[in-house]
């Protein structure tokens, strides 16, 4: 399984329910190599990963109602097992 470090939960109202944006670094974590990826998002259902340079590194902009039903983290671990991504909050978060 493939992980990123600790990343910053970044809402972006507007944005759609089933796709979430990371830095290209972030992407290349998870093995992540070209603009876009459909996935399964754990809990949440089929769900589009967009790698995009205009996203802050070391963070990841979703929905905010995606955010609430996360448990409302200021920070969260992406794991990636090659079909499936979870988003699962980071205890050390301060």
């Amino acid at each position: 399984m493939k992980s990123t470090e600790p990343l910053r939960m970044l809402c972006k109202p507007g944005l759609a329910a089933n796709r979430i944006n990371i830095h290209p670094n972030e992407g290349f974590d998870l093995g992540f190599m070209t603009t876009n990826y459909r996935v399964e998002l754990e809990g949440f259902g089929a769900t589009e990963v967009w790698l995009l340079n205009d996203c802050p590194k070391q963070s990841v902009e979703l929905n905010p109602q995606v955010w609430e039903r996360c448990g409302k983290p200021k920070q969260a671990v992406l794991n990636f097992d090659g079909a499936k991504l979870s988003i699962v909050p980071w205890a050390g978060a301060k």
